[in-house]
């Protein structure tokens, strides 16, 4: 037999713990003290399985002994059963606020109270081990990231013969100098990948202008700069690394505010871009280039010196020379015998401004079209004078013609697509939104039927190069549209709204085009729903395996599934299932949007009416499942008014109603 497992019992008066004792002493190790203050100097020193926590004490009362436990990393994780004679809902309520798993009533009832401990320490075990699962999962998780980024470095050096191995070292260099300067070790190995992934964007440089022998010409340099922003927008949505799109977009930035692409200065630079700024211009300096061997020690720790206040921060020059001089920064070094890395780029064309290159920044380099940027400020202004459409525009299996054929074919087929764009578009604004994603604004359109009629242009023009020109053969046209004043009023919005209807194209498969405002899949009926309904209950009872029975993307769903398969064999105890479905009020069509809302607003209200050892999920895109476990029938619908209380108070509008159907498991 295992170890008893401890409780620890808070009540001051003796009777109610005595009497408690005598119940649990048989099957758990019982510890009992009669204050809060006696509770908090036992688990100063031990850590209990479960608390039985007495509401109404001196001193410190039951609720504030509970929200100290919450605010306490480890004590959190205890789970608390309340004690109280209170019988009122209020108190009820409060308790399960507080983020307590069950509560007993006074006097003790024997078997509701062995059971409910029993049910309790057993559902934590559960979620323990779901956790420690959850922890495995995910350092895995972060392992293969860790490989993946790594590729991505080394890829990105590839691209230039004279930078293999660059990044690597960089990342090397800024360990060592966020450690001398004492960084914790959490914070250097964030800045290892922000350094590893600092010239993420020059995948996006053609390799001519890389490996270039000569000076660069204004375009060229233009090209190289852009660079950090690229790097910045492609690393902007990984939240592994806290950070990590600053180190890309800054670390050519100067201290006198002189660099790119902001103009910032000083204590404005991230401190992770100030220190890969030094570092990384220390490995260019000491690696051979294209056009230039390494520079000798002496001479680059004159730079170093030259550069401090102007292009670097004084403070971290000073402890990377003591790196330097005391030998620590070439302690276990990175070695790569392929090649050397690369210089600063900046020392190219160093001096040169942007108004002096002469460069026409409002179009895009490969295709001619507007760029982004400039393709948002025209379009903003356009919006100003009233109605208008935009279309997302997205090339499918685009993908696979670079990898095949290669990056030049893949801008030759960019590039015909531009000039098919420009050929239909009249007065219409185009612009190239990166990669192979194009938007198409049309000025003065208010009605579906006549932007359909323009998207059906420019698809009879496709097909008909597609006659002409094999390699268009592979690919095909996706195309999100949304409708000023009808999905909104402003460019951002529009441009939101027509990327949400793209995404839908490609979840599809079945279209080419998709509006935004068309509606979203949700239940009609409530039969359908019953049937919903019946059909999980069945698969719950079969035992049957959730994969490929769910037609469903929800992960969560499995891990609750096998929960109640887990559960239900050691229990010999009934389990409420309910389906939460939203309907639309008047049987009418319901926006992606609206529904999405509505159902963020179901999940709130739900989570916060539930108990702690209660567990649910998102079924579909419109129904939430819940399993309620040892909930008499009277009182689960106590649970669901709450439930719905709570929804139509979060959401605001009557427009989309919640309903809710409820069947009793009994999985054997």
């Amino acid at each position: 037999m295992g170890t008893k497992k401890i409780i620890l019992i808070v009540d001051d008066d003796r009777m109610n713990l005595v009497t408690a004792q005598n119940l649990l002493v048989e099957e758990y190790k019982v510890v009992g003290v009669n204050s809060g203050k006696q509770a908090f100097k036992y688990l100063e020193k031990y850590t209990p399985d479960l608390i039985l926590l007495d509401i109404f004490m001196p001193e410190i009362g039951g609720f504030e002994v509970m929200k100290q436990l919450q605010e306490h990393d480890e004590w959190r994780k205890i789970p608390v059963i309340f004690l109280t004679a209170d019988r009122k809902s209020e108190t009820e309520t409060e308790c399960f606020r507080l983020g307590a798993y069950d509560f007993i009533t006074k006097p003790f009832e024997p078997t509701v109270m062995l059971n409910r401990v029993r049910r309790t320490i057993e559902l934590d075990g559960y979620r323990r081990n779901l956790q420690q699962r959850l922890d495995e999962k995910t350092r895995e998780v972060e392992l293969v990231t860790i490989q993946a980024i790594t590729t991505v470095a080394n890829t990105i050096d590839a691209k230039d013969d004279y930078t293999k191995g660059h990044s690597l070292r960089v990342a090397h260099y800024s360990d060592c100098l966020a450690r001398k300067i004492g960084w914790s070790e959490e914070e250097i190995q964030n800045i290892h990948y922000i350094a590893l992934l600092h010239d993420i964007g020059k995948i996006g440089v053609p390799d001519s202008v890389l490996n270039k022998p000569f000076k660069l010409t204004d375009v060229e340099f233009e090209l190289i700069k852009n660079h950090t922003v690229r790097g910045a927008e492609i690393l902007k949505d990984i939240k592994m690394f806290p950070n990590v799109s600053l180190g890309a977009k800054y670390h050519h930035e100067r201290y006198d505010g002189k660099g790119y692409p902001g103009g910032l200065k000083g204590e404005e630079i991230p401190i992770v871009a100030r220190i890969i700024g030094i570092v990384d211009s220390y490995d260019a300096m000491t690696s051979n280039r294209v056009y230039r061997k390494r520079l000798q020690d002496e001479i680059v720790r004159q730079e170093l010196i030259k550069g401090k206040g102007t292009q670097f921060d004084p403070y971290l020059v000073d402890r990377f020379l003591e790196l330097i001089d005391e030998g620590e920064l070439f302690e276990n070094l990175p070695q790569d015998d392929m090649a050397m890395p690369v210089f600063n780029t900046d020392k190219v064309s160093e001096g040169i401004t942007k108004e002096e290159t002469g460069i026409n920044t409002k179009l895009d380099y490969l295709t001619g079209l507007l760029g982004r940027e400039q393709g948002e400020k025209e379009i903003t202004e356009s919006l100003r004078n009233g109605n208008g459409c935009i279309m997302m525009m997205d090339l499918d299996d685009f993908k696979s013609i670079n990898e095949q054929y290669g990056h030049l074919t893949g801008d030759y087929v960019l590039k015909i697509i531009a000039d098919m764009l420009k050929e239909v578009s009249g007065k219409d604004i185009v612009c190239r939104m990166g990669g192979d994603e194009f938007l198409y604004y049309i000025s003065g359109v208010t009605q579906q039927e006549e932007a359909v009629k323009k998207i059906d242009e420019i698809i009879e023009l496709f097909e008909e190069k597609k006659k002409d020109i094999e390699i268009l053969q592979s690919i095909s046209f996706s195309i999100g549209l949304s409708l000023f004043g009808v999905d909104g009023g402003d460019f951002a919005e529009l441009v939101r709204k027509a990327d949400k209807a793209l995404y839908h194209v490609k979840q599809s498969n079945k279209e080419y085009i998709y509006l935004f405002y068309q509606s979203a899949s949700a239940i009609k009926t409530l039969e359908q729903s019953k049937a919903d309904l019946n059909r999980l209950v069945d698969m719950l009872e079969n035992n049957q395996s959730y994969q490929g029975a769910f037609q469903i993307d929800y992960g969560e769903f499995g891990h609750v599934y096998d929960f109640v398969q887990n559960y239900s064999k050691r229990n010999d105890q009934d389990m409420q299932l309910i389906l939460f479905t939203l309907f639309s009020a008047d049987g009418g069509d319901i926006k992606l949007d609206q529904m999405e809302q509505a159902m963020q607003c179901m999940e709130q209200a739900i989570i916060k009416s539930l108990r702690g050892v209660d567990v649910g999920t998102r079924y579909s895109s419109s129904q939430f499942v819940v399993v309620l476990f040892g909930t008499e029938k009277d009182n689960i619908r106590v649970v669901t008014d709450r439930i719905v209380q709570n929804y139509f108070k979060l959401y605001g509008k009557r427009d989309i109603t919640l309903a809710y159907d409820v069947a009793n498991l009994n999985v054997q």
